[in-house]
């Protein structure tokens, strides 16, 4: 199992907040069950891009530090589904927000990927899928 190396900092909320949810997927992730996408498989159509493994793995992480929680129903097939915990549901709101500043920075936020060079290949696939 993965060890962390570098120390981590406990001293205020936003240290907890960037050790507990970092990951590509974790948000959106939270955001999407929010929603009403309960299977792995909603899940995993609602984001094509993210690799099934890693998905997994950030879900399993947010279910072990109590965002969300698993249950496993006991049919022939196994069935799956996940909701938010009352951790997740507190979440929710500031999520909605950060939602809504990217919204409303829409412009500002494109131009500056247009000027980050390590954007460049993705905005081009972009372009050209349209």
């Amino acid at each position: 199992m993965y060890q962390k190396k570098i120390p981590v900092q406990l001293d205020c909320g936003l240290h907890f907040f960037k050790e507990l949810l970092s990951g590509k997927w974790k948000l959106m992730l939270v955001y999407y069950i929010s929603k009403n996408l309960k299977r792995p498989s909603e899940l995993q159509r609602k984001i094509p891009d993210a690799d099934r493994r890693v998905m997994d793995k950030q879900v399993g992480e947010l279910v072990w530090h109590g965002f969300i929680t698993k249950t496993t129903y006991s049919t022939k097939i196994p069935k799956v589904e996940y909701e938010l915990s009352e951790l997740g549901e507190k979440l929710l709101p500031l999520i909605l927000t950060i939602e809504q500043w990217g919204e409303d920075n829409r412009n500002v936020l494109s131009e500056a990927l247009e000027k980050d060079p390590k954007f460049e290949n993705v905005l081009q696939q972009e372009r050209t899928k349209k």
